[in-house]
């Protein structure tokens, strides 16, 4: 049994706190800017480490391949749709529409990667390593979460 603090354990626990930003978003109805920015700050930050630390050590991974592929792509379509939200006020006409939109495929993407990815990756990478990419992952999300905090005012 993989220890609690492994990459998939990890990540898993990104993956909540991202559907609960989003549904904090959605029941925000319009009022949800700042809850907009803590989600869009969550989903760049689990991006990014994702990418470096657990899409990059399943490369050699033949059986992983495609689904780190289409992963990538969906984290660059969620990128553009945070990239048009913010470009719009909670306000604007379809901004609710967009928000539902991006949970769509933010969902989608959660769901495949834990009930997918996560199997063929399990293949992939033993006990051991899995614990190791944990303890990089956390640092790492550590770190870029820092980075990306606003100034205070």
């Amino acid at each position: 049994m993989a220890r609690k603090t492994d990459i998939f354990a990890r990540i898993k626990t990104d993956h909540d706190t991202i559907r609960a930003l989003l549904d904090k978003a959605e029941e925000a109805n319009g009022n949800g800017r700042a809850v907009f920015e803590d989600l869009q700050r969550e989903l760049w930050a689990h991006a990014k480490v994702e990418e470096g630390i657990f899409y990059a050590s399943l490369s050699k991974a033949k059986d992983a391949k495609s689904e780190t592929i289409e992963g990538l792509n969906e984290h660059h379509l969620i990128n553009g749709l945070l990239d048009e939200l913010n470009a719009m006020k909670t306000t604007d006409s379809g901004w609710k529409e967009k928000l539902q939109v991006l949970g769509e495929l933010v969902r989608h993407h959660l769901d495949e990667e834990e009930e997918e990815l996560f199997e063929e990756a399990k293949e992939y990478l033993d006990d051991g390593r899995a614990a190791e990419l944990g303890g990089f992952y956390a640092d790492r999300k550590d770190h870029v979460l820092a980075g990306l905090a606003p100034l205070p005012k």
